[in-house]
């Protein structure tokens, strides 16, 4: 049960990390729109998904 729950749980984490890669790609959309450097953007995009991608690799490991 306690496994089951654990299980749980780091889905729900991998999950909620991914929503958060969606939700970085549509800031990165929306500061395109506004005017924004596509390069600047694409950039600050990759720095915010290293951070994610860091979380959801430890995530997996446990």
């Amino acid at each position: 049960m306690k496994k089951q729950r654990q299980n749980l749980i780091s889905k729900m984490i991998c999950f909620l990390l991914t929503l958060q890669l969606f939700v970085i790609g549509v800031q990165g959309n929306i500061k395109i729109d506004e005017g924004d450097s596509t390069l600047e953007v694409l950039i600050w995009m990759i720095n915010q998904s290293i951070v994610v991608l860091k979380q959801m690799s430890g995530e997996e490991k446990k």
